[in-house]
Protein backbone atom coordinates (compact mmCIF):
# COMPACT_ATOMS: atom_id res chain seq x y z
CA UNK A 1 0.00 0.00 0.00
CA UNK A 2 1.47 3.12 -1.13
CA UNK A 3 0.71 5.30 2.18
CA UNK A 4 3.57 6.92 4.13
CA UNK A 5 1.02 7.85 6.46
CA UNK A 6 -0.35 4.27 6.71
CA UNK A 7 2.88 2.67 6.97
CA UNK A 8 4.36 4.64 9.74
CA UNK A 9 1.16 3.88 11.72
CA UNK A 10 2.17 -0.02 11.50
CA UNK A 11 5.36 0.78 13.56
CA UNK A 12 2.77 1.64 16.38
CA UNK A 13 3.60 -0.73 19.58
CA UNK A 14 0.58 -2.22 21.18
CA UNK A 15 0.68 -3.61 24.41
CA UNK A 16 -0.64 -6.59 25.08
CA UNK A 17 -1.91 -7.88 29.09
CA UNK A 18 -5.04 -10.34 28.36
CA UNK A 19 -6.96 -11.42 25.36
CA UNK A 20 -11.22 -11.98 26.69
CA UNK A 21 -13.14 -14.37 24.33
CA UNK A 22 -16.61 -13.99 25.03
CA UNK A 23 -19.43 -15.88 23.28
CA UNK A 24 -22.67 -14.02 23.30
CA UNK A 25 -26.23 -15.50 22.44
CA UNK A 26 -27.94 -12.36 21.38
CA UNK A 27 -31.56 -12.84 20.58
CA UNK A 28 -33.14 -11.65 17.62
CA UNK A 29 -36.19 -9.88 17.32
CA UNK A 30 -37.74 -12.05 14.39
CA UNK A 31 -36.07 -14.75 12.36
CA UNK A 32 -34.33 -14.29 9.20
CA UNK A 33 -34.18 -16.75 5.89
CA UNK A 34 -31.91 -16.39 3.37
CA UNK A 35 -30.21 -19.12 0.93
CA UNK A 36 -28.23 -20.29 3.54
CA UNK A 37 -30.74 -20.77 6.18
CA UNK A 38 -33.00 -19.58 9.16
CA UNK A 39 -32.14 -18.74 12.27
CA UNK A 40 -33.81 -16.46 15.49
CA UNK A 41 -30.67 -15.31 17.40
CA UNK A 42 -26.98 -14.33 16.74
CA UNK A 43 -24.39 -16.91 18.15
CA UNK A 44 -21.78 -13.82 18.63
CA UNK A 45 -17.83 -13.87 19.47
CA UNK A 46 -16.07 -10.58 20.84
CA UNK A 47 -12.91 -10.17 21.90
CA UNK A 48 -11.75 -7.85 23.99
CA UNK A 49 -7.85 -6.47 23.88
CA UNK A 50 -6.43 -5.50 27.10
CA UNK A 51 -3.24 -3.35 27.19
CA UNK A 52 -0.81 -2.57 30.22
CA UNK A 53 -2.30 0.64 30.96
CA UNK A 54 -6.36 -1.49 31.17
CA UNK A 55 -7.84 0.29 27.97
CA UNK A 56 -9.89 -2.34 26.29
CA UNK A 57 -10.54 -1.77 22.63
CA UNK A 58 -13.46 -4.48 21.50
CA UNK A 59 -13.44 -6.43 17.95
CA UNK A 60 -16.26 -9.05 16.73
CA UNK A 61 -15.90 -12.19 14.86
CA UNK A 62 -18.58 -11.64 12.22
CA UNK A 63 -18.51 -15.63 10.99
CA UNK A 64 -21.88 -17.54 11.69
CA UNK A 65 -21.95 -20.40 14.39
CA UNK A 66 -21.57 -23.02 11.50
CA UNK A 67 -19.30 -23.33 8.73
CA UNK A 68 -22.24 -22.40 5.53
CA UNK A 69 -21.62 -19.00 4.51
CA UNK A 70 -17.62 -19.87 4.68
CA UNK A 71 -15.30 -22.55 6.26
CA UNK A 72 -15.46 -20.73 9.81
CA UNK A 73 -17.30 -21.04 12.70
CA UNK A 74 -17.75 -19.24 16.07
CA UNK A 75 -16.01 -22.48 17.94
CA UNK A 76 -13.87 -22.54 15.40
CA UNK A 77 -12.98 -19.22 15.54
CA UNK A 78 -11.97 -19.48 19.43
CA UNK A 79 -10.06 -22.56 18.85
CA UNK A 80 -8.42 -21.07 16.84
CA UNK A 81 -7.49 -17.69 18.34
CA UNK A 82 -6.46 -19.83 21.48
CA UNK A 83 -4.09 -21.99 20.17
CA UNK A 84 -2.41 -20.07 16.94
CA UNK A 85 -2.80 -16.64 17.33
CA UNK A 86 -2.58 -16.36 21.36
CA UNK A 87 0.74 -17.62 21.52
CA UNK A 88 2.52 -15.86 19.26
CA UNK A 89 1.48 -12.49 20.85
CA UNK A 90 3.63 -10.80 23.52
CA UNK A 91 3.36 -7.70 25.92
CA UNK A 92 4.46 -5.29 23.13
CA UNK A 93 4.35 -5.96 19.95
CA UNK A 94 3.92 -3.74 16.91
CA UNK A 95 0.88 -3.50 14.46
CA UNK A 96 3.23 -4.47 11.65
CA UNK A 97 4.08 -7.80 13.56
CA UNK A 98 0.10 -8.20 14.89
CA UNK A 99 -0.13 -8.74 10.80
CA UNK A 100 2.53 -10.43 9.92
CA UNK A 101 0.91 -13.01 13.05
CA UNK A 102 -1.98 -13.39 11.75
CA UNK A 103 -0.84 -13.18 7.97
CA UNK A 104 0.82 -16.76 8.91
CA UNK A 105 -2.49 -18.53 9.33
CA UNK A 106 -4.25 -19.54 5.69
CA UNK A 107 -7.87 -18.64 5.63
CA UNK A 108 -9.45 -17.65 8.78
CA UNK A 109 -10.17 -14.48 7.56
CA UNK A 110 -12.98 -13.13 10.23
CA UNK A 111 -11.12 -14.55 12.97
CA UNK A 112 -7.69 -12.60 11.95
CA UNK A 113 -9.74 -9.51 11.58
CA UNK A 114 -11.70 -9.49 14.99
CA UNK A 115 -8.19 -9.46 16.35
CA UNK A 116 -7.28 -6.84 14.56
CA UNK A 117 -10.39 -4.89 15.14
CA UNK A 118 -9.91 -5.23 18.54
CA UNK A 119 -6.41 -4.13 18.36
CA UNK A 120 -6.69 -1.34 16.29
CA UNK A 121 -9.43 -0.08 19.11
CA UNK A 122 -6.90 -0.12 21.94
CA UNK A 123 -4.82 2.07 19.74
CA UNK A 124 -7.98 4.76 19.03
CA UNK A 125 -9.11 4.98 22.49
CA UNK A 126 -5.98 5.45 23.65
CA UNK A 127 -4.56 7.93 21.28
CA UNK A 128 -7.80 9.47 18.92
CA UNK A 129 -6.52 7.82 15.83
CA UNK A 130 -6.47 4.28 14.43
CA UNK A 131 -5.35 2.72 11.17
CA UNK A 132 -8.24 4.35 9.66
CA UNK A 133 -7.57 7.97 10.11
CA UNK A 134 -4.62 7.37 8.43
CA UNK A 135 -6.37 6.93 4.96
CA UNK A 136 -5.63 9.57 2.40
CA UNK A 137 -9.32 9.47 1.72
CA UNK A 138 -11.53 11.79 4.10
CA UNK A 139 -14.18 10.18 5.37
CA UNK A 140 -17.55 11.67 4.86
CA UNK A 141 -20.02 12.71 7.88
CA UNK A 142 -22.66 10.85 7.14
CA UNK A 143 -22.80 7.17 5.76
CA UNK A 144 -25.85 6.12 3.56
CA UNK A 145 -26.91 2.91 4.27
CA UNK A 146 -29.81 -0.30 2.81
CA UNK A 147 -31.97 -2.79 4.04
CA UNK A 148 -31.70 -6.51 3.69
CA UNK A 149 -34.65 -8.84 3.15
CA UNK A 150 -34.80 -12.21 3.61
CA UNK A 151 -36.88 -14.51 2.19
CA UNK A 152 -40.41 -14.16 1.97
CA UNK A 153 -43.40 -16.80 1.94
CA UNK A 154 -45.64 -14.62 0.42
CA UNK A 155 -46.14 -11.85 -1.02
CA UNK A 156 -48.35 -9.99 2.58
CA UNK A 157 -45.36 -10.94 4.28
CA UNK A 158 -43.71 -8.42 1.41
CA UNK A 159 -46.49 -6.10 1.80
CA UNK A 160 -45.63 -5.96 5.43
CA UNK A 161 -42.16 -5.33 5.52
CA UNK A 162 -42.46 -2.47 2.89
CA UNK A 163 -45.00 -0.61 4.68
CA UNK A 164 -42.76 -1.01 7.84
CA UNK A 165 -39.69 1.01 6.36
CA UNK A 166 -41.43 2.71 3.66
CA UNK A 167 -40.71 5.73 5.76
CA UNK A 168 -37.15 5.15 6.93
CA UNK A 169 -35.73 6.25 2.82
CA UNK A 170 -33.53 3.06 2.91
CA UNK A 171 -31.31 4.31 -0.06
CA UNK A 172 -31.20 0.47 -1.02
CA UNK A 173 -33.50 -2.32 -0.93
CA UNK A 174 -32.44 -5.63 -1.53
CA UNK A 175 -33.93 -8.83 -1.50
CA UNK A 176 -32.33 -12.33 -0.58
CA UNK A 177 -33.23 -14.92 -3.49
CA UNK A 178 -32.73 -18.03 -4.49
CA UNK A 179 -32.81 -21.21 -6.56
CA UNK A 180 -36.05 -22.12 -4.81
CA UNK A 181 -37.63 -19.01 -4.95
CA UNK A 182 -40.56 -19.28 -7.06
CA UNK A 183 -43.82 -17.56 -5.93
CA UNK A 184 -44.89 -15.44 -9.01
CA UNK A 185 -46.71 -13.24 -6.78
CA UNK A 186 -43.80 -11.88 -4.96
CA UNK A 187 -41.85 -11.64 -8.48
CA UNK A 188 -44.75 -9.34 -9.42
CA UNK A 189 -44.80 -7.50 -6.38
CA UNK A 190 -41.11 -6.72 -6.66
CA UNK A 191 -42.09 -5.61 -10.05
CA UNK A 192 -43.95 -2.77 -9.21
CA UNK A 193 -42.12 -1.11 -6.30
CA UNK A 194 -40.36 2.35 -7.07
CA UNK A 195 -37.20 2.68 -5.83
CA UNK A 196 -34.11 4.13 -6.77
CA UNK A 197 -31.55 1.07 -5.79
CA UNK A 198 -33.06 -2.38 -5.71
CA UNK A 199 -31.02 -5.30 -5.93
CA UNK A 200 -31.05 -9.46 -5.34
CA UNK A 201 -28.48 -11.51 -3.28
CA UNK A 202 -28.12 -14.97 -4.60
CA UNK A 203 -25.57 -16.17 -1.92
CA UNK A 204 -23.67 -18.33 -3.79
CA UNK A 205 -27.00 -20.75 -4.63
CA UNK A 206 -27.62 -20.53 -8.48
CA UNK A 207 -26.40 -23.63 -10.65
CA UNK A 208 -27.12 -24.64 -13.76
CA UNK A 209 -30.22 -26.20 -12.95
CA UNK A 210 -31.70 -22.96 -11.89
CA UNK A 211 -30.54 -20.80 -14.85
CA UNK A 212 -33.88 -20.05 -15.80
CA UNK A 213 -35.07 -18.99 -12.93
CA UNK A 214 -32.10 -16.77 -12.54
CA UNK A 215 -32.70 -15.08 -15.63
CA UNK A 216 -36.12 -14.42 -14.10
CA UNK A 217 -34.40 -12.37 -11.79
CA UNK A 218 -32.38 -11.17 -14.10
CA UNK A 219 -34.68 -9.30 -16.36
CA UNK A 220 -35.47 -6.69 -13.57
CA UNK A 221 -32.52 -5.23 -14.31
CA UNK A 222 -31.17 -5.03 -10.95
CA UNK A 223 -28.07 -6.40 -9.80
CA UNK A 224 -27.45 -9.70 -8.34
CA UNK A 225 -24.87 -10.39 -5.33
CA UNK A 226 -23.14 -13.76 -5.49
CA UNK A 227 -25.21 -15.69 -7.59
CA UNK A 228 -22.81 -18.71 -7.86
CA UNK A 229 -21.47 -20.79 -5.46
CA UNK A 230 -17.59 -19.45 -4.26
CA UNK A 231 -15.23 -20.80 -6.47
CA UNK A 232 -17.54 -21.85 -8.96
CA UNK A 233 -17.91 -18.28 -11.39
CA UNK A 234 -17.12 -20.34 -14.37
CA UNK A 235 -20.69 -20.74 -14.23
CA UNK A 236 -21.64 -17.22 -15.87
CA UNK A 237 -19.46 -18.37 -19.23
CA UNK A 238 -22.37 -21.13 -18.77
CA UNK A 239 -25.04 -19.39 -18.17
CA UNK A 240 -24.16 -16.70 -21.12
CA UNK A 241 -24.88 -19.31 -24.02
CA UNK A 242 -28.75 -19.07 -23.35
CA UNK A 243 -28.94 -16.15 -21.42
CA UNK A 244 -27.99 -12.24 -21.55
CA UNK A 245 -25.41 -11.07 -18.88
CA UNK A 246 -26.83 -9.25 -16.23
CA UNK A 247 -25.18 -6.94 -13.80
CA UNK A 248 -23.12 -8.75 -11.52
CA UNK A 249 -21.75 -8.12 -7.73
CA UNK A 250 -19.34 -10.35 -6.03
CA UNK A 251 -19.30 -11.35 -1.95
CA UNK A 252 -18.45 -14.62 -1.07
CA UNK A 253 -15.90 -14.95 -4.16
CA UNK A 254 -13.90 -12.05 -2.81
CA UNK A 255 -11.66 -13.05 0.42
CA UNK A 256 -8.69 -11.42 -0.40
CA UNK A 257 -6.68 -8.22 -2.45
CA UNK A 258 -5.67 -11.34 -5.23
CA UNK A 259 -9.30 -11.90 -5.94
CA UNK A 260 -10.35 -8.55 -6.18
CA UNK A 261 -8.08 -8.33 -8.67
CA UNK A 262 -8.47 -11.48 -10.53
CA UNK A 263 -12.18 -10.59 -10.74
CA UNK A 264 -12.15 -7.28 -10.99
CA UNK A 265 -12.76 -7.20 -14.58
CA UNK A 266 -16.15 -9.91 -14.64
CA UNK A 267 -18.25 -7.81 -12.15
CA UNK A 268 -19.94 -4.50 -11.81
CA UNK A 269 -19.24 -3.46 -8.48
CA UNK A 270 -17.78 -5.14 -4.85
CA UNK A 271 -19.35 -5.82 -1.52
CA UNK A 272 -16.32 -5.78 0.48
CA UNK A 273 -16.85 -7.02 4.10
CA UNK A 274 -13.68 -6.30 5.96
CA UNK A 275 -13.71 -9.77 8.66
CA UNK A 276 -14.37 -11.23 5.18
CA UNK A 277 -11.12 -9.80 3.55
CA UNK A 278 -9.56 -10.67 6.74
CA UNK A 279 -9.22 -7.27 8.24
CA UNK A 280 -8.89 -3.25 8.46
CA UNK A 281 -5.60 -3.29 6.57
CA UNK A 282 -6.60 -5.50 3.75
CA UNK A 283 -9.68 -3.48 3.13
CA UNK A 284 -8.01 -0.12 2.62
CA UNK A 285 -5.63 -2.15 0.10
CA UNK A 286 -8.69 -3.05 -1.29
CA UNK A 287 -10.69 0.33 -1.06
CA UNK A 288 -7.37 2.02 -2.90
CA UNK A 289 -7.54 -0.64 -5.61
CA UNK A 290 -11.47 -0.35 -6.04
CA UNK A 291 -10.54 3.56 -6.04
CA UNK A 292 -7.43 3.64 -8.57
CA UNK A 293 -9.43 1.20 -11.15
CA UNK A 294 -12.76 2.69 -10.93
CA UNK A 295 -14.45 -0.04 -9.23
CA UNK A 296 -18.18 0.61 -7.58
CA UNK A 297 -17.43 -0.80 -4.10
CA UNK A 298 -19.42 -0.98 -0.53
CA UNK A 299 -19.45 -2.08 2.88
CA UNK A 300 -21.59 -5.16 3.99
CA UNK A 301 -22.01 -7.20 6.75
CA UNK A 302 -23.28 -10.07 8.85
CA UNK A 303 -25.45 -8.97 11.61
CA UNK A 304 -23.46 -7.56 13.95
CA UNK A 305 -23.97 -6.21 16.90
CA UNK A 306 -23.27 -2.00 17.73
CA UNK A 307 -19.53 -3.16 18.05
CA UNK A 308 -19.01 -4.70 14.61
CA UNK A 309 -21.67 -2.35 13.11
CA UNK A 310 -19.84 0.45 14.14
CA UNK A 311 -16.43 -0.50 13.01
CA UNK A 312 -17.71 -1.73 9.38
CA UNK A 313 -19.43 2.40 9.51
CA UNK A 314 -15.93 3.89 10.43
CA UNK A 315 -14.54 2.33 6.67
CA UNK A 316 -17.79 3.11 5.20
CA UNK A 317 -17.33 6.70 5.60
CA UNK A 318 -14.02 6.16 3.73
CA UNK A 319 -16.21 5.44 0.44
CA UNK A 320 -17.61 8.93 0.03
CA UNK A 321 -19.57 7.50 -3.99
CA UNK A 322 -20.91 4.68 -2.85
CA UNK A 323 -24.51 4.42 -3.28
CA UNK A 324 -25.80 2.81 -0.35
CA UNK A 325 -24.00 0.11 2.67
CA UNK A 326 -25.34 -2.75 3.59
CA UNK A 327 -25.13 -1.52 7.15
CA UNK A 328 -28.57 -0.79 9.22
CA UNK A 329 -28.25 -0.26 12.51
CA UNK A 330 -27.90 -3.31 14.73
CA UNK A 331 -30.77 -2.96 16.80
CA UNK A 332 -32.76 -3.20 13.92
CA UNK A 333 -32.43 -7.14 14.38
CA UNK A 334 -31.71 -7.55 18.25
CA UNK A 335 -33.86 -7.13 21.08
CA UNK A 336 -31.36 -5.87 23.02
CA UNK A 337 -28.12 -4.58 21.52
CA UNK A 338 -24.80 -4.33 23.37
CA UNK A 339 -24.21 -0.47 22.92
CA UNK A 340 -24.96 2.20 25.99
CA UNK A 341 -26.15 4.41 23.05
CA UNK A 342 -27.50 2.24 20.54
CA UNK A 343 -26.43 3.25 16.15
CA UNK A 344 -29.32 5.19 14.92
CA UNK A 345 -30.59 6.12 11.69
CA UNK A 346 -32.16 9.30 10.27
CA UNK A 347 -33.49 9.51 7.04
CA UNK A 348 -31.40 6.36 5.50
CA UNK A 349 -28.08 7.86 6.89
CA UNK A 350 -26.02 6.80 9.61
CA UNK A 351 -24.05 10.07 11.34
CA UNK A 352 -20.25 9.32 12.30
CA UNK A 353 -21.29 10.93 15.50
CA UNK A 354 -23.16 7.55 16.49
CA UNK A 355 -20.37 5.07 15.65
CA UNK A 356 -17.27 6.82 15.79
CA UNK A 357 -16.82 6.66 19.52
CA UNK A 358 -19.22 4.17 21.08
CA UNK A 359 -19.48 2.62 24.99
CA UNK A 360 -20.51 -1.01 25.21
CA UNK A 361 -22.97 -1.86 27.80
CA UNK A 362 -21.38 -4.25 29.81
CA UNK A 363 -24.53 -5.12 31.68
CA UNK A 364 -25.81 -6.23 28.58
CA UNK A 365 -22.69 -8.14 27.37
CA UNK A 366 -22.99 -9.81 30.97
CA UNK A 367 -26.52 -11.17 30.34
CA UNK A 368 -25.94 -12.09 27.24
CA UNK A 369 -22.56 -14.17 27.47
CA UNK A 370 -22.80 -17.76 27.28
CA UNK A 371 -19.04 -18.71 27.57
CA UNK A 372 -16.09 -16.64 28.32
CA UNK A 373 -12.56 -17.42 27.58
CA UNK A 374 -9.60 -15.74 29.29
CA UNK A 375 -6.34 -15.85 28.00
CA UNK A 376 -3.09 -13.88 29.88
CA UNK A 377 0.65 -13.33 29.25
Amino acid sequence: MNNSKINHFLDTIISLDKLELLVLDIPQKESFTSAIGQRTSRKALIIKWVNSNGTVGYGECSCRPDPFYSHEYVDGAVQVIKEFIFPQLSNSITYRGLLAVLSKIRGWNFTKAAVEFAANDVIRRETGEGILEKSDTIGINQVPVGISFGLFNSHQDLDRKLDEIIDLNYKRIKFKISSGYKNEAIFKRISTIDHQNISFDANGSFKQEAFSLLNKFAEFGHIIEQPFPPGDFYLLKEYLQDFKKFHICLDEDIESYGNLVSFSKQMDEVNIKPGRVGGLYNTLKMIDYCNLHGLDAWIGGMFETGIGRAQNLQVARLLPDAKAHDLSPSNRYFIKDVLLNPISMVNGYIKENAFMNIEVDQQAIESMTVDKIILSL
